[in-house]
Parts: C-alpha cells; structure tokens; sequence
C-alpha cells in the first residue's frame, strides 16, 4: 500500500498546481494586453496606383509625443503593431513624393485600415 501523504508527493502535486495556475495567468494577461490595444495598417500608392515601396511611414501618439517608424514592404504595405488607444498622426514620406499626413484615431481591439493612402504619395515636380 503506497502512501498518498507522503512529502515528496505532496511537493510534485503542489508544483504541477503550481505550475498550472501560472501557465492560466500568463495567458490571461497576453489575452488582457492584446484587447486594451488597436492598429493602424494601411497600403501606400502612388496616383496611379502603383505601390510604393519604401516608404517612410513615422506614426506619432499625439497625447505622448511617442512614435513608431516602419517602412512600406515592396507590396506597399505597413502596419503599426500594437497601439494605445488614442489620436495619432502618421506621416509618410518617399523619394520623389510629397510628404503627407493623416490624423487617425485608435481604439480598443480595433485595427484602422488606411485606404485614402494614394492621395499622400503624389509625385513632386522637377
């Protein structure tokens, strides 16, 4: 007859209890982190249409002064990555194309697609 109260199986169900209960609040709170956030992707073009790669994009939180620089893939396409909610400014800039700017705000567990994006890319003269 084995002995159920013994020390050393006492520990082994108190560390897999353990370990348990850490495994469910880890994930609770990258689940926690995930929906106080939101995203801005969008696809930069040019006035015809056609992507542009390279680009610069810069995305400033307007409440923190804080900012993200990505680049447009050869797609043209970028995406900011987790943002706190709130006002941003994103602005985009390639060689041989104005500089342009777009207010956009952020919220909750919601990602905002940036569709106006060839209106910023027009080509500059000379």
């Amino acid at each position: 007859m084995s002995n159920f109260n013994s020390p050393l199986r006492f520990g082994v169900r108190f560390g897999l209890l353990a370990l348990a209960a850490i495994v469910v609040l880890s994930s609770m709170m990258v689940a926690q982190t995930t929906i106080s956030t939101g995203s801005i992707v969008g696809t930069v073009t040019d006035p015809s249409g056609a992507v542009v790669n390279g680009a610069k994009v810069v995305i400033t939180n307007k409440g923190t002064n804080q900012t993200i620089a990505t680049t447009t893939t050869s797609s043209g396409t970028y995406a900011s990555g987790a943002l706190i909610p709130g006002e941003y400014l994103v602005r985009v800039e390639g060689a041989g194309f104005t500089t342009a700017e777009v207010s956009v705000v952020v919220q909750v567990n919601t990602t905002v697609h940036q569709r106006e994006t060839r209106r910023w890319a027009e080509l500059t003269s000379g």
